[in-house]
């Protein structure tokens, strides 16, 4: 597909054209391109398009016929692609990250496997330092396994490497975000955690309200009822993005550690006072985090750790 070509056919339906696109990997760049040429170019979720997911007849022309139907209506899940090249390149940066994290996990496991294979069984990551490798070398009676196990180790290396470049490279682009740097002055919040939730969340103004941005984050409590009845027990909604509930809970518990007085063992304290339970207090809080960097970016404020004893002991309303 050439950036001329799809600039031309969407100039030629005018200025007041709007263009639906399917969430693939060339939607986020089309969607990029073609911005300035029409009145506004989404991103639908197509799993969300059971219509023209699941027809058993379908083609390019019938395919952009629904789309076009369902453009009309308004009636799609729009998938959020940041136009600021910066936020766009540190969300690159840290799905390459993630890429390189799970390609190093895999080849642990693998190595583990071979182990295992050979009748050595392995705990821990103590295998995968200089001593552990020395000792599971050594009680492999093949020399073809330790030729095979050297290899991996080799490989394991070089992937851990390039994991190190790849947070380091994330994080850099991070500290290029005026806001990620205001973000590092809530207690337990590091240059880690604000990278990546700059890079998840992309944009403040896509949440019209907290409640979203929970949801969006898997800290969100479905609602499920009948007639004011509930059908089901109360429990987090998985779908969203579990990075971003990664990213709350690392800072909670990093908060904890930190020493004195914050808002964050506050906030934690009186939701344990009320809730009387561990694991909700501590959802609470991390919803709470997230609340506070999110308002933080939308308004351009900075940190105040006072803002609950300012505003009662309940705590500001974000």
């Amino acid at each position: 597909m050439r950036k001329e070509n799809l600039v031309a056919y969407v100039s030629a339906q005018g200025r007041e054209a709007v263009v639906l696109l399917e969430e693939c990997d060339l939607a986020g760049w089309a969607q990029r391109v073609l911005i300035p040429h029409a009145e506004k170019v989404a991103v639908c979720e197509p799993r969300a398009n059971l219509w023209i997911h699941r027809d058993a007849v379908k083609t390019d022309k019938i395919d952009a016929a629904k789309l076009a139907d369902i453009a009309r209506l308004g009636n799609y899940k729009e998938v959020y692609h940041t136009a600021d090249e910066r936020i766009y390149g540190l969300h690159a940066a840290v799905r390459a990250y993630d890429r390189m994290v799970g390609r190093t996990t895999a080849l642990k496991n693998q190595i583990k496997a071979e182990l295992r294979g050979a009748g050595i069984i392995c705990e821990g990551a103590g295998v995968y330092g200089k001593r552990g490798r020395e000792r599971a070398m050594a009680l492999l009676a093949s020399p073809h396994l330790r030729e095979i196990l050297a290899s991996e180790y080799e490989h394991l290396d070089f992937l851990l490497r390039s994991q190190a470049e790849a947070k380091r490279r994330f994080v850099r682009l991070g500290q290029e975000v005026g806001i990620c740097r205001a973000w590092q002055e809530i207690p337990g919040v590091g240059p880690v955690g604000a990278a990546r939730f700059c890079a998840c969340v992309k944009c403040p103004h896509r949440f019209p309200g907290r409640s979203q941005l929970w949801r969006y984050s898997s800290l969100g409590v479905p609602q499920s009822e009948t007639g004011g009845k509930s059908l089901r027990r109360q429990h987090l909604d998985p779908s969203g993005n579990g990075a971003l509930k990664d990213v709350s809970n690392k800072a909670f518990r990093a908060a904890l550690r930190t020493r004195g007085d914050n808002l964050i063992k506050r906030a934690y304290a009186r939701s344990l006072a009320a809730t009387g339970k561990e694991d909700h207090a501590r959802l609470n809080v991390q919803r709470k985090i997230l609340a506070i960097m999110w308002a933080m970016w939308r308004d351009g404020t900075a940190y105040d750790d006072d803002m609950d004893l300012k505003n009662g002991a309940c705590g500001a309303r974000l």
